[in-house]
């Protein structure tokens, strides 16, 4: 995801971000957490087997604990769980497949001015499912520990994305605009020049969204990402993480109505 005309937006219910790399000629820049389940204790053995599925949920590192992340995580169709971590600061956007046998793999995208191409992570999810609160920590990819804020049990209501949405980013020079329908058909467009075509769908029994959508840019640059979004309690603010197709690009976006 790389062109003259591509770059970086910012919001925040999952917490403000950026993309991962410049999005094409004004890549609207999208970006929110959760986290596993653990047996026992740890030991020189093999990893414990879990069940990604209990990981779904928000999570937040405590306060004043550096660095200071915000995770989303979304179980999928083939067992496994999808978490997108999200620094506070907007830094850095960490997207991960959480399998079975605990393993965490996925990419790393700094988030700012000099955006730079997403890179591979492995690490490993260690779960603390029975305490209070609940916790989760991956080794290897220096995210901090981080307790559960919302198990996002509540299913997700299409008709509360319906409506008109706004993101303002890279210093108030560039603007997105958002249109999503009753059945979550999105379109859009941003002030440099790109258009959005895609949809938001309602996750089951999760409150959660599902984002995916095709960016054509005046350049001629074609891009499609996907990923998630969150409602803060409001219902006024939709923050979206996303990865480009080949995981190359990384973005989050804070919008408004």
């Amino acid at each position: 995801m790389t062109t003259k005309a591509q770059t970086h937006m910012y919001m925040q219910t999952l917490m403000p971000t950026a993309i991962a790399r410049k999005l094409p000629a004004t890549a609207l820049t999208l970006a929110l957490g959760g986290l596993l389940a653990a047996c026992g204790g740890g030991g020189g053995g093999s990893a414990p087997t879990i069940d990604p599925a209990q990981l779904k949920g928000r999570w937040v590192t405590a306060a004043g604990v550096a660095p200071a992340m915000t995770a989303v995580v979304v179980p999928d169709a083939n067992g496994a769980a999808n978490a997108w971590l999200l620094a506070q600061d907007a830094s850095r956007l960490v997207k991960l497949v959480v399998r079975s046998d605990s393993s965490a793999n996925g990419k790393t995208y700094t988030l700012g001015q000099n955006n730079a191409t997403g890179q591979a992570v492995t690490g490993q999810v260690n779960a603390a499912l029975t305490a209070s609160p609940k916790t989760i920590a991956f080794t290897g990819l220096n995210t901090g520990t981080l307790t559960q804020s919302d198990a996002l049990a509540t299913p997700a209501v299409q008709a509360e994305v319906q409506g008109n949405w706004r993101a303002t980013l890279g210093g108030n020079a560039q603007t997105v605009q958002w249109s999503l329908g009753a059945t979550g058909g999105l379109t859009g467009s941003s002030t440099t020049g790109c258009t959005y075509v895609g949809n938001v769908a309602a996750i089951a029994s999760t409150a959660a969204y599902s984002v995916s959508f095709n960016e054509s840019c005046a350049d001629g640059s074609k891009t499609v990402f996907g990923g998630v979004g969150t409602l803060n309690a409001a219902k006024n603010g939709l923050t979206v993480v996303v990865a480009s197709a080949d995981e190359s690009r990384g973005a989050a976006i804070f919008l408004a109505k």
